[in-house]
């Protein structure tokens, strides 16, 4: 997956959505491949989650202020969550390299290790993540500094909580400064419809082409070009939401080539089609 540990920005790859389960209605999440880690954190009420892989099935229970990891693997899974009373939580899908490449530099278990821990209470991991509950307009987490330092300690949490310790993140300053990479974020969220070159972008910057394109990496821990589809993919998550444009105009919308071009590129990063993640998402609001 795409990422780098030493990026300063990685909520910037990262996607969230909200969950809310009212009774009697009960939500089913069918065969979505764990792509990304899913990091669930309960705000509000208590409900049962039933996962299933293949032939293995597990049961769990989240009350307000517990968090679920689920580690990413090649599976495919179906989730169902039941609720008692109104359920409200947050889901984060966070790319699994950053995670791996942060547990294999400090040491810690690999991530196979993970669902010993699939539901467990941690007061600084929950408080770092709900700080990350703010999201832009685009439906991506914000990339405002508060945001990225709350990221870094969810990923360097769970490190530590997986048998590592937190990186020296400070150490490396070939980035963009916070400020820098707020306007790049906000001049690719402009052309999110229509691409932007790497040549326009980085004069705007003062920079080269490649030197753009070197420091980008180093800041984000993707290419220009893998950073603007995940950010049309976190548009695109925000379309699915709300709206109800057919799925072969939203992606011609979003500048895809084409609907099935979008559907690969939506499916690789979230693990669900968009016409599954719809019906999930009306799923929820009914």
């Amino acid at each position: 997956m795409d990422g780098s540990r030493l990026s300063p920005y990685p909520h910037l790859s990262w996607f969230s959505y909200g969950l809310t389960i009212r009774p009697p209605r009960i939500f089913v999440l069918h065969e979505y491949t764990a792509v990304t880690h899913r990091l669930i954190v309960a705000t509000e009420g208590d409900a049962d989650f039933q996962l299933h892989n293949g032939a293995h099935a597990a049961a769990y229970h989240m009350t307000a202020g517990s968090l679920g990891f689920f580690p990413c693997d090649s599976a495919v899974h179906s989730l169902g969550i039941t609720a008692t009373g109104t359920f409200r939580g947050h889901t984060f899908l966070v790319p699994s390299e950053h995670l791996e490449s942060v547990c294999e530099a400090e040491g810690a278990r690999r991530k196979v290790e993970f669902p010993t821990i699939p539901v467990f209470r941690d007061a600084l991991l929950s408080a770092s993540a709900l700080r990350l509950v703010v999201r832009d307009s685009a439906g991506n987490l914000a990339q405002d500094v508060g945001a990225e330092i709350a990221a870094r300690q969810v990923l360097m949490r769970l490190a530590a909580i997986a048998g590592g310790h937190a990186p020296d993140w400070l150490k490396d300053t070939s980035v963009f400064t916070p400020r820098v990479m707020t306007l790049i974020v906000e001049r690719v969220d402009a052309h999110l419809r229509v691409r932007a070159s790497l040549d326009e972008i980085s004069s705007g910057f003062g920079l080269s082409p490649s030197h753009f394109a070197r420091k980008f990496q180093k800041s984000t821990g993707l290419s220009l070009n893998r950073f603007m589809n995940r950010r049309r993919i976190g548009l695109a998550l925000a379309l699915l939401r709300t709206g109800r444009t057919p799925l072969a105009q939203l992606s011609l919308d979003l500048g895809f080539s084409s609907q099935s071009h979008f559907t690969r590129l939506f499916s690789g990063l979230t693990g669900l089609t968009p016409f599954q993640f719809r019906r999930a998402q009306r799923r929820m609001g009914e």
